[in-house]
């Protein structure tokens, strides 16, 4: 009995802290991460590089698991991560001229349209995703001939849902055969299938549009909101 007395004695004490610390259960967050407290509350321990979701859009910060939650350093912010699900970007032209007011100006010369977005037999960009984005017309207004002092004009305006969001203008007075350049650049915050075109809102009798390179409308995706595919607590 004192010989196996004496062996336990011998015997080295297991360190349990291993086993202790593999048993803390990480916490479960129903949401997306939105912080450095948020990935180490769920078990990370690596400081480096993460994504989180910010309000609207995924940011990237520089986490120091190292320090407290509390420190001042624990979380950095670096910046915003572009995310998007659907690429939207495109640029048209014109083949004819167009005298039509308040009708969608069909551009049928299609160079870029990642995405399908565009539609050139109705003239309309869909929006495929919420979120912002970036128009751009321009183009050349031909006017007839005018004499005594006589003004015309040519007004176009962007649309979206067959609202005008911005306008443009060219005119001229006592003009012969004379065209006249104009452009208009809008940032539009829009919902998935807003739809957004180019018309004429108004003009002088026998002025129209200009076609070829003369006349170009581009369009692309700035930003999306992804908060809408996130279930956020």
């Amino acid at each position: 009995m004192e010989e196996i007395a004496l062996l336990k004695k011998r015997q080295p004490t297991k360190d349990r802290t291993n086993d202790i610390t593999d048993q803390q259960s990480t916490k479960v967050i129903d949401q997306m991460p939105t912080s450095c407290a948020d990935l180490s509350e769920i078990g990370h321990t690596l400081s480096g590089l993460y994504s989180v979701m910010g309000n609207r859009s995924v940011e990237s910060v520089y986490c120091n698991f190292t320090n407290s939650p509390n420190d001042l350093g624990f979380q950095t912010w670096i910046g915003h991560v572009d995310v998007k699900s659907s690429p939207a970007y495109f640029y048209v032209r014109r083949n004819q001229t167009f005298d039509e007011t308040r009708t969608p100006i069909v551009f049928d010369i299609e160079r870029l349209n990642e995405g399908e977005a565009y539609d050139k037999t109705s003239g309309i960009f869909t929006a495929p995703v919420t979120g912002r984005y970036f128009f751009t017309f321009s183009g050349m207004a031909a006017f007839p001939v005018a004499f005594f002092s006589t003004r015309l004009f040519f007004q176009i305006g962007l649309y979206k849902n067959d609202e005008a969001m911005a306008y443009a203008i060219a005119d001229e007075v006592d003009v012969y055969y004379q065209d006249e350049t104009f452009s208009l650049q809008s940032t539009l915050e829009l919902i998935k299938g807003d739809q957004i075109s180019v018309q004429i809102q108004s003009m002088s009798q026998s002025v129209s549009l200009v076609a070829g390179m003369y006349t170009q409308f581009n369009g692309f995706l700035l930003e999306e909101d992804i908060s809408q595919y996130l279930q956020m607590s």
